[in-house]
């Protein structure tokens, strides 16, 4: 009995050792499986995580480059806007020196140098707005409301309908924007 119980326990320890063996062997490769699971998970994670940092950097760049023209933009309009503004205070000098020189067209001998320094001083204002970008609005031709403002309405057997016939007040466009109307006279037939 002792030496079955010998062969048995023998046995026991020998069949004992071939499962920790296995146990150990079937760990190990649970373990690389989950190593390379692991890994793998990892490496997605990590290329998940750099597509998001690349997306948020070029919105962030497109962002920033729309930033750049809209502040240009604005700065443009701001400048155009001010000198716009003073354009448009310059106005009422212009007629003003339109009037005064119609109403000097008519004056005397003494008065030709005033008269010939009131237009060269005319002249120059006008040169320098038109480059500044203001220029006359043109009133031959048909009636458009966008550039006319008709303030009176009349017939003429001349002119067609529609077609402007007198102007009251010239009109102005800065840079391309109607910033004065001309006031005319509408033909209606």
């Amino acid at each position: 009995m002792i030496k079955e119980e010998e062969i048995k326990t023998e046995t026991v320890e020998e069949t004992e050792e071939a499962l920790l063996d296995e146990a150990e062997t079937v760990a190990d490769e649970a373990a690389e499986e989950t190593a390379e699971t692991s890994s793998e998970e990892v490496l997605k994670e990590i290329v998940k995580e750099d597509e998001a940092v690349l997306n948020r950097l070029i919105r962030l760049q497109a962002d920033f480059e729309n930033f750049k023209k809209r502040s240009q933009k604005e700065k443009t309009e701001m400048y155009q806007f001010a000198s716009e503004n003073f354009a448009t205070k310059l106005l009422p000098v212009m007629d003003n020196l339109e009037r005064a020189e119609a109403a000097l067209t008519d004056a005397s001998e003494e008065a030709k140098g005033y008269i010939d320094g009131l237009e060269m001083v005319f002249k120059q204002l006008k040169d320098v707005l038109k480059e500044e970008g203001l220029e006359e609005i043109i009133c031959e031709g048909p009636f458009d409301p966008n550039l006319h403002h008709g303030v009176a309405v009349g017939e003429d057997e001349e002119k067609e309908d529609q077609e402007i016939m007198d102007v009251f007040q010239k009109g102005y466009k800065f840079k391309g924007k109607v910033i004065r109307p001309a006031m005319v006279k509408v033909c209606s037939k």
